[in-house]
């Protein structure tokens, strides 16, 4: 789509998701929206050096997956998720 580039928000969020490397973020059963474990995004993508994304989680991704249309599915759990399903926020589109 015209604007999106390979160092767009949603492109890098769509590699991630995409990517069978990456264990904290993947989507949902639908294929319609995100599934994030906060704590693993955190560790393997934000720190100790921001590799993906220059930002730190709380406001910067939320914000910037709102801007893209996404917004948190209220009270998800999934036994489809392997261990701590409640670690899992979901987002969609």
């Amino acid at each position: 789509p015209v604007g999106l580039t390979a160092s767009t928000f949603p492109t890098k969020l769509w590699r991630l998701a995409s990517s069978p490397h990456v264990r904290s973020v993947r989507w949902d059963g639908r294929a319609t929206g995100l599934l994030i474990h906060r704590a693993l995004f955190e560790h393997d993508l934000l720190s100790p050096a921001p590799h993906t994304f220059r930002a730190l989680w709380s406001r910067s991704i939320v914000h910037q997956l709102n801007y893209y249309g996404f917004y948190k599915v209220p009270g998800w759990v999934s036994v489809a998720v392997p261990g701590n399903a409640e670690a899992w926020l979901h987002y969609s589109n």
